[in-house]
């Protein structure tokens, strides 16, 4: 090594120039990998935690989407007129026409058909103690009595929710396979304590798994519903062991953390949790750390055979260089800075097509593809936000809604029922108005309107208990305005401040008013308003409760994209004096 060290001052300045290159690029290359090797593993367990959390809280909220819309849907048909006419229903009126039996499976079809139509739900059942189950059992009515002794019955009895979802496995009934069934306790004013009738809907486990495989972001990840009996609803990925194995490894994460890395199956692994809504699942999402290191180790090969593969070109062409010298080079990071400093537009002449000239080339093509890319990203939010827009205005399905106003309207015909054709005329008006012809703007007269039918149908169901008080000078109401503001904002009054309080009874009071070039309408009602910490949660936007309908977040979101700042929507509440809601926007005649 010494003879070796000896002759190197008496080596030529190209040899000296190469050797260097040699050894630069060797331990260059040694440090480079080492460090990446370090740097990439780490970065890619902190992105995969970083991917965890994104992932576990967009499907998480997805299958709070999915179950919250199914017990909507079947609480609404435990409600209906229909359903609570069936339960309550004697046996001896079929035994004596049974011409009443048909009827009520006729009528009963008929609220079931556009909910079978969805994907999510394929089958709805009827638990009775008597009534048509009594008469004629089939797969729509069944006996209560029948299941009195079936361990799916002796947890519905346990539960102290009024909805249960239990797998179809233990239902042992249900003609799906592979589906989870959701129970409803169908109330009943005299029977609280008591279950005397059920509703159960039967949804495809794909339904659920399509969600599942969705959240999946490496090859090895799991994802499980897991509910509070510890079993497995739905589950797809390799998971790394039996449900104990998931439960215990959830035990060892921390209080204030719903994600961390834990041992499952004898094999350290990333994992987190979310509780889903509207039932008692857990849904839980699992990553290898395997999978994070077999990602670094790819990185690295990557690179090992990028600088093998350098190397087998640049020993050579440094021989070479060391020869020619560095003049094209110098010439070349000149004209790159004087592109990168003044001349961003400027593109550069390769001259010859050498390594040299390609890398000239390559930055020429560089320069060209990164003004496409931000081009094209300046077009892509302009869509998204139009996209955007148009989610936010979505409305109900027109057919579902013509077809039940026909199914009400003939039922009404039948029965020479004056009431209930004053209600259909009320919801046409309010539909009529909802929408609109697929207009998006429609003046502040027929929004006026919209609501007027609104708190009549309101009015009927309540049995005329909402005022409703309309100050609005008449040459305001020629103006327009997006639709579908002020009707939420009065529902929200009805239900979560009128019908709060004892008397059940108040006034709700629209006002118009223009201030300089806005437009300023005012919802005010006698409700039970709002405390102060849930008032302030509303404003800053972190009130973590579910509501349907268009809420005062929609309102607030479809006036800032369509109107944009100042406008929007403010509120004010005195708790037990009640609520004011004000919406800004700009004048458009």
């Amino acid at each position: 090594m010494k003879a070796a060290m000896k002759l190197i001052p008496d080596l030529s300045i190209k040899n000296k120039l190469f050797l260097s290159y040699f050894a630069l690029l060797t331990a260059t290359s040694i440090l480079i990998i080492t460090v990446n090797n370090y740097v990439t593993q780490r970065n890619n367990e902190q992105q995969a935690l970083n991917s965890l959390k994104v992932v576990l809280e967009q499907s998480g909220s997805f299958l709070n989407y999915k179950t919250g819309s199914i017990r909507k849907i079947v609480e609404m048909m435990a409600i209906h007129d229909t359903i609570q006419s069936i339960v309550t229903t004697d046996t001896s009126v079929y035994h004596e026409n049974i011409g009443n039996w048909l009827l009520n499976k006729y009528m009963y079809n008929q609220l079931i058909y556009n909910v079978q139509s969805t994907p999510d739900i394929k089958n709805i059942s009827l638990y009775m103690r008597g009534g048509m189950a009594a008469v004629q059992s089939s797969d729509q009515f069944l006996l209560l009595d029948d299941f009195e002794h079936s361990t799916w019955m002796a947890l519905v009895k346990k539960s102290s929710s009024p909805y249960l979802w239990l797998p179809s496995e233990l239902v042992g009934d249900v003609k799906i396979p592979d589906a989870v069934s959701f129970f409803r306790n169908i109330p009943r004013p005299l029977y609280n304590s008591e279950i005397n009738s059920l509703l159960r809907a039967d949804i495809p486990k794909s339904v659920l798994l399509e969600i599942l495989n969705q959240a999946r972001f490496t090859p090895s990840t799991s994802a499980l519903l897991i509910n509070s009996r510890n079993e497995i609803i739905a589950g797809t990925g390799n998971q790394a062991g039996s449900v104990e194995d998931y439960v215990h490894a959830l035990q060892q994460l921390t209080s204030r953390s719903n994600l961390g890395t834990v041992v499952l199956g004898q094999e350290r692994t990333l994992i987190g949790v979310v509780p889903i809504d509207n039932s008692d699942w857990r849904f839980v999402l699992s990553v290898p750390l395997r999978d994070i290191v077999d990602l670094s180790r790819h990185t690295r090969n990557q690179l090992l055979l990028i600088f093998a593969g350098v190397a087998a070109l640049a020993f050579p062409l440094a021989y070479y260089v060391s020869a020619s010298g560095t003049l094209r080079i110098r010439r070349l990071t000149k004209s790159m800075r004087k592109v990168g400093v003044k001349e961003t537009q400027l593109a550069l002449d390769p001259k010859n097509n050498d390594e040299i000239g390609e890398l000239i080339s390559t930055f020429n093509r560089m320069l060209s593809r990164i003004d496409d890319l931000a081009a094209d990203k300046y077009e892509l939010g302009r869509e998204v936000k139009n996209v955007e827009l148009k989610a936010l205005q979505a409305q109900i399905n027109p057919h579902f809604l013509y077809n039940t106003l026909d199914m009400v309207n003939w039922l009404a015909l039948k029965y020479s029922a004056e009431d209930i054709r004053l209600l259909i005329t009320s919801l046409s008006d309010f539909y009529k108005l909802s929408l609109s012809n697929g207009e998006d703007f429609i003046s502040i007269k027929d929004e006026l309107n919209h609501v007027s039918a609104y708190v009549r149908i309101q009015n009927m169901r309540f049995g005329g208990k909402i005022s409703l008080c309309i100050d609005v000078p008449e040459s305001l109401t020629t103006y327009r305005t997006t639709k579908l503001l002020l009707q939420p904002l009065v529902e929200n009054a009805i239900l979560h401040g009128i019908m709060e309080k004892e008397s059940q009874t108040g006034t709700i009071t629209i006002t118009v008013k223009e201030d300089d070039q806005y437009i300023v309408m005012s919802v005010s009602d006698e409700g039970v308003g709002i405390p102060i910490t849930t008032l302030k949660e509303i404003r800053q936007g972190t009130l973590n409760k579910p509501s349907g309908g268009y809420g005062m977040k929609n309102v607030h979101n479809r006036l800032e994209y369509t109107y944009g700042y100042p406008c929007g929507l403010s509120i004010e509440s005195t708790f037990g004096v009640g609520t004011s809601v004000t919406i800004k926007i700009l004048k458009k005649s």
